[in-house]
């Protein structure tokens, strides 16, 4: 069931007032002003890595479906895309980056982005498995560790598992049209390499968390990563704009119980959202304002032209 945008809006509302509730503003403001500022610039430094990776990782995966995608058109999708998941609960707005490439090449983009967050969630899980070995709760790290295992095989074979679902005869018309569209560019992909890239991609989020969260209190990398995963799932929950206070709050409740002030988990959650997520969204913001201020569409017209090319390689 789609849950209205106003009652999301109402939704965080409560969750902030409850996270504040908690962790009062007072000492959120007490603990940014005693922060150590030096620890910022190895935070921006790894989130400009980081971006370098995921542009890397999303161009390679267009060009791997076929996809006849520059530099420029991929770093485009990508950054537009930051801009529309930032205000979406679950940061599902990110699916829109195939609305800032041509139209005839929507179907495809649409579905290589679901498999790369598909790719992405699969790293976040790799990090919770590991979350549970670092803790020692033996019965559920280990039965973890087995599930694990045993989905290994599936999302490896994702780009097969999303292009056989085009088949299914629940789809009519258009819709069946555009999904075998994307299944020709899913079959074309290799997923090892791209799963790989988003675990790279997924650690350096972790490495950024880490730095964050010395500036406001020093802690070991071991705590950072038993953190981070449960933080951006429960970030991920789609009932809230943003993931904003189910993230803050996630990492004020699970640092406390490694000996971390809750209000320094708080500040460093927040500001791992504006690191990893809405800087990367004002320069795609920016760029959008930039293509309606010069009376462009959101896709490239150059690429327009070329789409049919495509079509036809396809």
């Amino acid at each position: 069931m789609r849950i209205p945008s106003w009652l999301k809006v109402l939704m965080t509302i409560a969750i902030l007032a409850v996270v504040l509730w908690h962790v009062p503003v007072e000492k959120l403001l007490a603990a940014a002003r005693s922060a150590e500022l030096v620890w910022f610039f190895p935070a921006a430094a790894t989130t400009l890595v980081m971006l370098f990776f995921r542009h890397f990782k999303w161009h390679r995966l267009l060009r791997a479906a076929g996809l006849p995608v520059s530099q420029t058109d991929s770093l485009r999708s990508l950054l537009c895309g930051f801009a529309l998941s930032v205000p979406t609960p679950g940061r599902v707005g990110e699916l829109g980056r195939c609305l800032f490439l041509p139209e005839g090449m929507r179907s495809q983009v649409f579905q290589l982005n679901i498999l790369e967050r598909a790719l992405d969630g699969w790293a976040v899980f790799t990090y919770a498995v590991l979350s549970l070995l670092i803790i020692q709760f033996k019965p559920a790290g280990v039965f973890a560790l087995a599930v694990w295992l045993a989905v290994l095989p599936v999302f490896m074979g994702l780009p097969g598992l999303l292009a056989s679902l085009s088949e299914w005869k629940v789809w009519r018309g258009a819709a069946r049209v555009h999904l075998r569209e994307g299944a020709k560019a899913l079959t074309r992909v290799r997923c090892a390499p791209f799963a790989g890239m988003g675990l790279l991609t997924t650690s350096l989020d972790v490495l950024i968390f880490y730095f964050l969260l010395q500036a406001f209190h020093q802690t070991d990398l071991a705590v950072v990563v038993i953190t981070f995963p449960w933080m951006i799932l429960a970030g991920g929950l789609p009932i809230a704009v943003g993931g904003i206070g189910l993230r803050e709050g996630a990492a004020a409740l699970l640092l406390a119980r490694q000996a971390v002030p809750a209000a320094a988990g708080m500040d460093a959650a927040l500001l791992l959202f504006v690191f990893s997520a809405i800087s990367p969204a004002i320069c795609g913001a920016l760029w959008m304002a930039a293509r309606r201020w010069q009376g462009g569409s959101l896709a490239n017209p150059r690429l327009e032209s070329a789409t049919p090319d495509a079509q036809g390689n396809n």
